[in-house]
């Protein structure tokens, strides 16, 4: 089978995963890249089935594929028979069921998936006092990332046509484990370091953050953990302040700081 060109469907709160799932699609050599930015909402039905091939790349958040992504991924994306190649990246712990339950959520969608990889990168809760991957993914994981996308062109080149190929195999287990609870708390946000610029409203997911010129407010309920306001916040003033992230911080960097190698299925 020959490919021309491919589609990049991600979720990516961060940007940790959209910066593998570049490197995968950059791997492949294809002529043409389109891309399908799901982090954000959109009031359109379904984007276009475009591409031969598409790099689908969501973070795994407690095992799990975030229940966020899920709903865009059904709302807006269509497989329509094409091979599809599966990226997971989770923060060093484990990814658990989220690959499985990706493979599954892609054949519902109608695409048919050929690849998956599991991949490093830091830690949503990690800080510079309780780091948990820090930097990851480094350029040594993004370079194996683009060797897996190289692997997988080799692979569909070897077959005439996708009946000829088995269903794909990845870790999980089904039913799937519990994912994470519906959140009662959020990030802070620092007053005096606070300038109301509004770019924590703006990176966060699910809209669940408001800013007037006087105060920052985000509803709990819409918070996925996903620490994207922290990240993106330039005065540093968004910080957790919240017992349990702070317990399973400890808990990664005690158990979790020995940075784990990239696993791909092909």
């Amino acid at each position: 089978m020959e490919f021309a060109t491919e589609q990049v469907v991600c979720f990516s709160p961060t940007k940790t995963t959209l910066k593998i799932v570049d490197a995968v699609a950059e791997g492949m050599g294809l002529k043409s890249v389109s891309r399908v930015d799901l982090t954000f909402p959109s009031e359109n039905e379904a984007v276009d089935a475009a591409g031969d091939l598409a790099v689908i790349g969501v973070p795994v958040y407690s095992g799990r594929v975030p229940d966020l992504a899920v709903k865009r991924l059904r709302k807006h994306v269509q497989g329509k028979g094409r091979p599809a190649v599966l990226v997971v990246v989770y923060g060093n712990r484990a990814y658990d069921d989220a690959l499985l339950e990706l493979r599954n959520l892609a054949e519902e969608l109608g695409f048919v998936p050929v690849a998956a990889g599991a991949f490093i990168g830091e830690h949503s809760f990690s800080t510079p006092e309780l780091p948990v991957v820090p930097g990851y993914p480094t350029e040594n994981h993004v370079e194996k990332a683009r060797h897996f996308g190289a692997g997988v062109i080799e692979k569909m080149q070897a077959v005439e046509s996708l009946d000829q190929m088995g269903e794909l195999q990845v870790p999980g287990n089904f039913p799937y484990r519990d994912g994470a609870p519906v959140s009662t708390v959020s990030p802070k946000t620092r007053s005096e370091e606070c300038t109301h610029c509004g770019e924590c409203a703006r990176m966060c997911p699910s809209q669940a953050i408001t800013v007037t010129e006087t105060a920052v407010e985000t509803d709990p309920s819409g918070c996925i953990w996903c620490s994207a306001c922290i990240r993106a916040c330039p005065s540093g003033g968004r910080y957790w302040d919240a017992p349990r992230v702070h317990e399973l911080n400890t808990f990664l960097h005690a158990n979790h700081a020995e940075p784990k190698e990239p696993e791909t299925f092909l």
